[in-house]
C-alpha cells in the first residue's frame, strides 16, 4: 500500500508551500478585517513554529524533515516572480530542514492573545513571542502555471535523492484563478512525480473575502458550483487512506474519492485545512 513509509532521519518528508502574492491579497479574508496576505503569513507561520515543536526531542530539533515555502506574483511589467519567501538567515532557500527553520527564525514578534479565564469567563490579554519566518506580500497578477513548474523542478530534485521516503506534499493557497494559462496540466505534472511510496500530493485552498460556508475535501465536479472550484479540484490529489480516515472522522469529507482541496475559506478553515491536509507528516519517529 502507498502511503506507509515512516519518516524518520533516513527517510526525510517534504511539505511545499505555494503562496499566492497577487495583489488581490490585500483584500479582508472571509468576515475578517484582517488582509488575506496578513492571515496567510499568519497561518503559515504558526504552522512552521508548530511543526518545529512536534520535532523537538531531547537532541533538539530533529532533522525529519524539508519544508519549503515558494510565493508568486508579478512585477508592474506583468513578469512572474517565482521565489522563496522565507526572510532573515534562511531567506533565498527554496527548501530548508525543519531543524534550521526552527533555530533561525527571522525575528519574534510580541503579540496580545485574548484568552477566556476559565474560572471567571473574563476575557484577559496575554502577551506571546511568536517567531516569523514570512511577512504578507501583495502586488501583480496570479502566474499559478510558472508557479506550479518551478515547484516541479524542486521536486523532481529532492525526490532524486529520496527516492524511498514518503511523497512530497505541495499546499497552494490562492485567492483567484490563474492568469498565465490552464493550471492542470501543470498540476497533473506535478501529482506525477512519485517516490517508491506514492505519488506527489498536491492540496489546494480558496481563500475568500465572501462570508459564505466553504467547501471542503469534495469527491466530484457535481458539488461545485463554481468554475474556478470546478478547476482546483481537477489540480488537486484524491486524499490518500491516512488522510481520509482524518477527514472523515472529523466531519469533512464524506468517504472515498475526496479531493485535497478547500473552497471559499476563512482563516478558520485555512488553519484546519493546514493541519489535516498535512497530518501524514505529523507522526515523526
Amino acid at each position: 500500500m502507498p502511503y506507509q513509509r515512516e519518516i524518520s532521519r533516513d527517510h526525510k518528508a517534504c511539505v511545499l508551500f505555494l503562496l499566492d502574492q497577487s495583489f488581490s491579497m490585500t483584500e479582508a479574508l472571509g468576515r475578517s478585517p484582517r488582509r488575506k496576505c496578513d492571515e496567510l503569513a499568519l497561518a503559515v507561520n504558526r504552522w512552521l513554529h508548530n511543526m518545529a515543536i512536534r520535532a523537538s526531542g531531547d537532541e533538539g530539533i530533529r532533522d525529519w524533515m524539508d519544508v519549503g515555502v515558494i510565493g508568486y506574483r508579478t512585477d508592474k511589467n506583468a513578469n512572474p516572480i517565482i521565489a522563496p519567501a522565507l526572510t532573515g538567515p534562511l531567506a533565498g532557500r527554496t527548501l530548508v530542514s525543519i531543524t534550521d527553520i526552527g533555530n533561525h527564525p527571522a525575528r519574534i514578534d510580541t503579540t496580545i492573545q485574548q484568552i477566556q479565564d476559565e474560572e471567571t469567563g473574563e476575557m484577559l490579554e496575554v502577551p506571546s513571542d511568536d517567531p516569523i519566518w514570512i511577512d504578507p506580500v501583495a502586488e501583480g497578477s496570479t502566474p499559478m502555471c510558472h508557479v506550479l513548474h518551478f515547484a516541479h523542478g524542486i521536486l523532481n530534485q529532492w525526490i532524486a535523492e529520496h527516492r524511498h521516503s514518503f511523497p512530497p506534499m505541495v499546499v497552494h493557497i490562492s485567492d483567484g484563478e490563474s492568469q498565465d494559462g490552464d493550471p492542470v496540466p501543470y498540476a497533473e505534472a506535478v501529482r506525477a512525480l512519485s517516490t517508491s511510496d506514492g505519488n506527489v500530493l498536491l492540496l489546494n485552498c480558496h481563500l475568500s473575502m465572501a462570508a459564505e460556508e466553504p467547501c471542503l475535501f469534495p469527491v466530484s465536479e457535481a458539488e461545485l458550483s463554481d468554475p474556478l472550484a470546478k478547476v482546483l479540484l481537477r489540480m488537486s490529489s484524491v486524499l490518500p487512506e491516512p488522510l481520509l480516515r482524518s477527514a472523515i472522522a472529523e466531519g469533512y469529507a464524506k468517504g472515498p474519492g475526496a479531493r485535497g482541496m478547500a473552497f471559499n475559506a476563512d482563516m478558520a478553515v485555512l488553519i484546519k485545512f493546514l493541519d489535516m491536509g498535512t497530518r501524514a507528516a505529523v507522526p515523526l519517529r
